[in-house]
């Protein structure tokens, strides 16, 4: 932190906390965007003065004294004037005079990063994942781009990612905000009003889009395919070193080329990590939605029925407790509170008000229920020949070595067209014969050939089965 205050100055986030804070903001503001039409972030002094005069002349502030002011300022060009030299002061700022004497007010880099980033605060602005990811994708699949691979393709993409990714952590967070917003204490028609302000800026933009149009899965695929692309292509990663070198002012072509690649490996992170994130925020969505109908509609009991009754009990209780410091559950408490737990009115007695209730039905013993779980020799037998015919019967590997074994028996190779197909059976087991002898941990190796056999309904490739020499 020590390195930020080199570059701005000790004084530099003054006027962010200054009494006046407020006007240093919306003067900051109207510099900014009077170089909208400039070549630079700088334009003539007498201009942002006039400007920032007709601000003042419509400002409800009458007299503004600063912390060094030893009388208040009424005039609002001299107003103007004081604040661009407190600026300047505190390094939001620059003087530049031209060859013909002129003065120009040059905003540095810095400060326009920092009025950038607090314009987009107050704005409130919000992210278009739309463009994020199709810049990302369109990046990654020019091929034409690939001829300076690092400054126009990788170091752009992963500027992009981190935006990206930074906006749905702050969506993500954004719907946490609203879930302890209607937890605290307010009332039914405000927390429908959150709700509908909730549904507008996040629930039918945000969250929205990026369940439908701005679904990054759908380009994932492609995106995470070309950055391995560039880790297992050794001269592309070479030249792709090489623009690192070059753009980072980096001489070391191993250190380069380990942070290249711990580039391409962090965006590769950001998106896998994409489905975990997006978990979460319907996670929480649905937990805004739930727990703001579910709160709403616990306020908006009828006061007659028992759940409101119960409610206004203990809204009037927790109003007692808050108003008197000493006041306990064990306390005796107003009459008025008193007739709220009326909860069941009985409006007159009868003889039928205390007849017993009939029991219907008697309850009786239960009859013990006891069967032998012995089995015969003769049962256990047939149920251990059972299972072991299911298990010769399984397409386990074992099985399977077992049945091409038999078949190579005394031969160097067997073409799967000979093994017997006349069930849905014996096509499973030619399916696995298959799978399995492409694994090098297999007994035989199977190898595909150009035929198709066409037998009892079925059709496949034909491939030869060998035994593997290991």
């Amino acid at each position: 932190m020590e390195l930020l205050f080199q570059i701005v100055g000790e004084n530099f986030f003054k006027p962010l906390i200054s009494q006046f804070k407020s006007v240093y903001l919306d003067c900051l503001f109207l510099i900014y965007d009077s170089y909208r039409t400039e070549l630079s972030y700088g334009t003539d002094r007498e201009v942002l003065v006039s400007k920032l005069t007709d601000y003042f002349d419509k400002s409800e502030v009458s007299e503004i004294r600063l912390e060094d002011d030893a009388e208040g300022i009424k005039d609002s060009r001299e107003k103007a004037q004081r604040f661009l030299r407190k600026l300047k002061e505190f390094g939001w700022i620059e003087y530049e005079t031209e060859n013909d004497q002129t003065v120009r007010i040059v905003m540095p880099g810095y400060a326009v990063t920092m009025v950038q980033t607090l314009k987009n605060i107050s704005q409130n602005g919000e992210m278009e994942y739309q463009s994020e990811i199709s810049a990302i994708y369109s990046l990654m699949t020019n091929e034409e781009l690939l001829n300076r691979p690092y400054p126009q393709v990788l170091k752009p993409v992963y500027d992009r990612t981190l935006s990206l990714f930074t906006g749905l952590k702050q969506l993500n967070t954004g719907i946490k905000k609203y879930i302890e917003e209607i937890t605290a204490e307010k009332t039914s028609e405000e927390i429908i009003q959150d709700f509908f302000k909730y549904h507008e800026e996040i629930g039918s933009k945000a969250y929205h889009r990026i369940k439908t149009s701005d679904n990054v899965s759908r380009f994932r695929g492609v995106i995470i395919g070309r950055l391995q692309s560039i880790q297992n292509d050794a001269e592309l990663l070479k030249r792709t070193v090489a623009g690192y070198q070059n753009i980072e002012n980096e001489s070391d072509f191993m250190a380069a080329e380990e942070q290249v690649l711990s580039i391409i490996a962090d965006i590769i992170d950001h998106f896998r990590s994409y489905d975990d994130i997006i978990k979460e925020i319907d996670k929480k969505h649905s937990k805004y939605l739930r727990n703001a109908m579910e709160r709403a509609k616990f306020l908006l009991m009828n006061s007659n029925n028992i759940e409101g009754k119960i409610s206004t009990i203990l809204q009037m209780m927790a109003e007692v407790f808050d108003r008197e410091e000493n006041a306990g559950l064990a306390e005796d408490v107003d009459e008025d509170v008193c007739k709220i737990f009326n909860i069941f009115p009985q409006g007159f007695l009868s003889g039928e008000s205390l007849k017993t209730i009939p029991i219907s039905k008697r309850m009786s013993d239960i009859e013990e229920v006891y069967h032998s779980l012995e089995f015969s020799d003769e049962e256990r037998e047939q149920r251990r020949l059972a299972v072991s015919e299911k298990n010769r019967n399984r397409f386990t590997r074992k099985n399977i070595e077992r049945f091409v074994k038999e078949l190579l028996n005394g031969r160097e190779c067997v073409m799967a067209s000979e093994i017997e197909l006349a069930s849905r059976r014996d096509m499973i087991r030619l399916i696995f014969i298959s799978l399995y002898g492409r694994e090098s941990r297999s007994g035989y190796r199977t190898e595909p050939t150009e035929s198709v056999i066409h037998s009892h309904g079925f059709c496949f490739r034909d491939y030869k089965i060998t035994r593997r020499i290991k």
